[in-house]
């Protein structure tokens, strides 16, 4: 695999090689943008350990689809029915970020015109006709860059947080265990999202059971809210929920934790860019998460193909531009959330109680018609949406 010397010209350079840089570095690949052009990616962690969990539903699933380590047809609610319900057409996927870096990255080294340099992106600076790049031993020229995240240290304006949503942020944060049972505890056909039944202490928070054999499991605690949950909060609630489920005894094999940006200021109210542009932001910074739900893995996959489909075909570079309905149900969300977080239990649950799983997953991926959503809304706590429209309102 090539290393990148100075001074060099690259046709592309990617800033960052998790799921945003990894997804559209293997888009460019497949693309056939890669035969004869040129890539630097800028990776600071080799990401070789499993680091964190992505999870997706889709009615067929992403390539490389040798990444999926499990998936599931089924989704177990036991506040909304006591019988597991049919996800079909859709299923649920689970991807180890290990196995996904090693697949894209094997894929990568495969091609000679990709080159690494495993550092930390210190400034760039953008000029007419290139953008000037350094680390603290490389110096480089590219006529394209992609941003998953910003330099260290720079001398021109980094691209920043945009004004939307109105200051609205919390947090996604996690902890999971990936356990081992001495005797079959899990129901490993069928997962479970969004269990509430464990203690909300003012905040809105849940469980996750993903169950891998009857045996093996990654049982996650989720919070939204202001501040994230400490490995100390959650493994109170984990051990309880262990107990209370009848899991009997079990070993730890992996701890999980992490925190998700859920804000709109991200959000992009630009369709297109010039196909020429210099700096394009990728990943969480382009507005990748969903800040409703801190889901943004397909996302990326599906920006990735449409940038490199864009940059192939010369046309306008797409953004992740979301249309207004879509942003407006978000802000009011988490306006709630944040405003009065022990609402969040009853919202969701009434959500998942009242309508079929398919509608809800296909409004989570925006594709839903308005129809479709006021027959969620006016199953939901409407006076609550409605205060929270007013206050955006007139704030």
């Amino acid at each position: 695999m090539g290393t990148a010397n100075q001074p060099l010209l690259y046709r592309f350079t990617i800033i960052g090689a998790g799921a945003s840089g990894l997804w559209l570095a293997h888009a460019l690949l497949e693309h056939g943008l890669l035969e004869n052009q040129t890539l630097c990616i800028v990776e600071a962690d080799r990401k070789k350990e499993n680091d964190r969990t992505w999870c997706y539903w889709a009615q067929k699933p992403i390539e490389p689809a040798e990444a999926i380590s499990k998936q599931w047809a089924r989704v177990h609610q036991h506040h909304a029915s006591p019988e597991p319900k049919s996800l079909a057409p859709y299923h649920y996927y689970h991807i180890r970020s290990a196995d996904f870096y090693s697949i894209v990255k094997d894929r990568l080294k495969a091609c000679k015109n990709v080159s690494w340099i495993e550092e930390e992106l210190l400034e760039y600076h953008e000029q007419e006709s290139h953008v000037c790049l350094a680390t603290y031993t490389h110096q480089w020229t590219s006529q394209q860059v992609f941003l998953s995240a910003l330099p260290a240290l720079s001398a021109n304006i980094a691209p920043a947080r945009n004004n939307n949503g109105h200051g609205l942020f919390l947090w996604q944060s996690f902890v999971g265990w990936r356990v081992k049972t001495a005797t079959n505890a899990f129901e490993e056909d069928n997962m479970s999202m969004m269990d509430f039944s464990i203690a909300q202490n003012n905040q809105t928070q849940f469980m996750y059971e993903l169950p891998f054999s009857k045996t093996e499991a990654l049982v996650e605690m989720t919070r939204f809210g202001k501040e994230k949950l400490t490995v100390a909060e959650a493994e109170v609630e984990l051990k309880k929920y262990f107990l209370d489920k009848g899991k009997g005894a079990y070993t730890i094999e992996e701890v999980e934790t992490g925190a998700i940006p859920m804000t709109p200021q991200f959000d992009s109210r630009q369709r297109y860019l010039h196909p020429h542009t210099r700096t394009v932001l990728i990943g969480t910074l382009a507005g990748a998460i969903k800040p409703s739900t801190g889901f943004g893995f397909k996302r990326m996959n599906e920006y990735a193909t449409a940038l490199a489909s864009a940059i192939k075909n010369n046309t306008a570079l797409p953004t992740m531009y979301r249309p207004f309905r879509f942003r407006l149900y978000d802000e009011l969300l988490l306006s709630i959330l944040t405003e009065t977080p022990q609402r969040g239990k009853e919202i969701f649950e009434q959500l998942f109680r009242r309508q079929p799983i398919q509608r809800i997953l296909k409004f989570l991926d925006e594709k839903t018609s308005f129809y479709e959503e006021l027959l969620i809304f006016i199953r939901l706590p409407i006076r609550l949406f409605l205060k929270s429209l007013l206050s955006r309102i007139f704030t």
